[in-house]
């Protein structure tokens, strides 16, 4: 299973009236934490947008956590990579 797309999860966040940087805000946590964990794990920020989205971190993040729900220790290589969002394709640098 595939970790939720950083686009879904803000979509879902605006959907119900805040945005991303808002969330982290009242936490008292800074809007680059909580936008780097879309793409990277950090447990505070994973637990925050679980929690206001009514869904386990495990079901977003599947690639972070074990199937009954504990999160992996260490974290796989993997989850470290930095991805593309984006690609344009046909268009050349």
């Amino acid at each position: 299973m595939l970790d939720w797309h950083p686009e879904t999860i803000k979509a879902l966040i605006r959907a119900k009236g805040v945005t991303l940087a808002a969330l982290g805000q009242q936490a008292g946590i800074s809007r680059q934490v909580m936008s780097l964990a879309l793409d990277r794990p950090h447990r505070t920020a994973e637990a925050i947008i679980s929690e206001f989205l009514g869904t386990p971190a495990h079901d977003i993040w599947p690639s972070r956590y074990h199937s009954n729900g504990a999160r992996k220790r260490p974290q796989p290589r993997t989850n470290y990579v930095r991805r593309r969002r984006f690609h344009r394709q046909g268009v050349s640098a």
